[in-house]
């Protein structure tokens, strides 16, 4: 399968319907129906492409954006330097400003899966099984898009549901209600998934089967009990009342997600589903690589914080994904690095969106959290010596040395893969984060979230209460 995506989905898919000359009523090709795309295997194909293409056309953005408030890198975009002014500087971030999160294309996407759910159940072609292992791609999707959404805008909640009407406006909901609805979302497409027989009525792209056998609808169920394990540690450690006390119950639920994933300890830890990129007209090439963009530059603590090896060197993720610069590189109201990023060979590589290395870390921070600290032990160990080349520790001394032992391991085996400033939030070591100026005009600030987009709650803003923004937008933890 080429690895270009299609565009404009639905609309792309209808005008290839085929229809005969005799056909007096000719279809409104700008407005398909869900009927009309069902019955066209080549439109429901190109759907899944461009809902596959529009979540890659966010994740770079997710992974600057909450990179750099997570002090893992910086923007130094030569002619625009709002990536400092406004990500490092301004506080409380501008609504109406630089720094907000992919909102309108985040829920376009959402707009397209349930287009595309519509056609789907409105299919007289395909079989039981196929209808159900579609839905279940469709639901898990889903859920990833929300699971980026309420990382950004976090304490803010959101609207979590799209309906037939699009022009229907649907309330937000809190944070814990967003992760909750992620969590229903994920396992009613598991059991879907189950069901979906040998394959789906559509071919997914090489990044589901270059990495992992996940383009099935077993294969991709792995993948959606890898997402549903980050969710659920996500909300034990944020403390979700669903979660019970100390988070046990999501933690004792990410275990047993883990155990129906591809987690592998023995194997590959770069095992797992990847975005992909091309060179090809139309389509987008891996921004992440140096040559593409050379202004994506490494945050100077990634070098003096790295863990040392024995012989003194850093830890082998270090060499591995930082390049020394031929100078250092700055830029108004920010600070000289001397360091960039080398994680991508090319300008086609693949980006993960979930890798083995990271369930195996979740699987340590489920372990502990159960009571299982032998467990978690062996699990910190196996990422430090075979991805850092780092010695063994021993026993924890405490819940916050393990904390900071797991943050540790994350920072560097999932460098700039979008999770440190989430790592550091649900844990409540925000202030950890360097703050590169501490005063005058350029004082640095710690954010705890992106704001919801003006554009939406000025919308909102005549509707009925319930309908409204919440009062919760941009805020940043005290200087001290």
């Amino acid at each position: 399968m080429t690895k270009r995506f299609a565009g404009a989905v639905l609309v792309l898919g209808a005008l290839l319907a085929g229809c005969s000359a005799d056909e007096l009523t000719i279809p409104n090709y700008n407005n398909p129906t869900p009927e009309s795309v069902a019955a066209d295997p080549a439109a429901v194909q190109y759907a899944v492409n461009g809902v596959l293409g529009q979540n890659r056309s966010t994740y770079t953005s997710y992974v600057v954006d909450v990179g750099i408030f997570g002090r893992e890198g910086y923007n130094y975009y030569p002619t625009d330097a709002r990536f400092v002014s406004h990500y490092l500087i301004q506080s409380p971030l501008d609504p109406a400003g630089f720094a907000v999160p992919s909102w309108a294309t985040r829920y376009r996407n959402l707009r397209n899966l349930f287009n595309l759910e519509q056609s789907i159940e409105a299919s007289t072609t395909l079989t039981a099984a196929q209808k159900s292992g579609a839905l279940g791609f469709i639901g898990t999707m889903y859920a990833l898009e929300l699971h980026y959404v309420i990382a950004q805008v976090h304490d803010a909640g959101a609207p979590v549901e799209v309906t037939a009407d699009p022009r229907e406006v649907m309330p937000f909901v809190s944070r814990d209600s967003v992760y909750n609805y992620i969590i229903g979302r994920l396992n009613e497409s598991y059991a879907q998934l189950g069901q979906g027989g040998a394959s789906f009525p559509f071919q997914l792209h090489e990044g589901f089967s270059s990495f992992g056998d996940f383009d099935t609808p077993a294969g991709f169920a792995e993948f959606n009990r890898a997402l549903a394990a980050r969710v659920e540690a996500w909300r034990a450690s944020l403390r979700n009342p669903a979660c019970g006390a100390n988070g046990t119950t999501c933690y004792t639920n990410a275990l047993t997600a883990l155990s129906n994933s591809f987690l592998d300890p023995a194997g590959d830890l770069d095992a797992g589903v990847y975005h992909i990129f091309s060179a090809d007209n139309g389509d987008a090439e891996n921004r992440f690589n140096a040559a593409v963009d050379p202004d994506l530059l490494a945050h100077p603590t990634l070098a003096t914080d790295a863990p040392l090896k024995a012989g003194g060197a850093r830890d082998d993720r270090y060499t591995s994904k930082i390049r020394t610069l031929p100078s250092p590189r700055s830029q108004t109201g920010g600070i000289p690095t001397p360091i960039g990023f080398d994680m991508y060979a090319s300008n086609t590589s693949p980006v993960p969106m979930i890798r083995n290395e990271e369930l195996i870390l979740l699987r340590a921070e489920a372990r502990y959290f159960t009571g299982n600290q032998p467990g978690a032990l062996a699990d910190i160990n196996l990422i430090r010596t075979t991805s850092g080349g780092l010695a063994a520790r021993g026993a924890f001394a405490s819940e916050a040395d393990f904390i900071t032992e797991l943050l540790l391991q994350r920072r560097y085996s999932l460098m700039w893969e979008g999770h440190r400033w989430v790592d550091v939030r649900r844990f409540g070591r925000l202030a950890t984060l360097a703050r590169d100026i501490t005063s005058g005009a350029n004082t640095h600030v710690i954010h705890v979230q992106q704001p919801i987009p003006q554009a939406e709650c000025l919308f909102r803003a005549p509707l009925s209460a319930e309908l409204q923004c919440p009062n919760v937008q941009s805020v940043a933890i005290p200087n001290p």
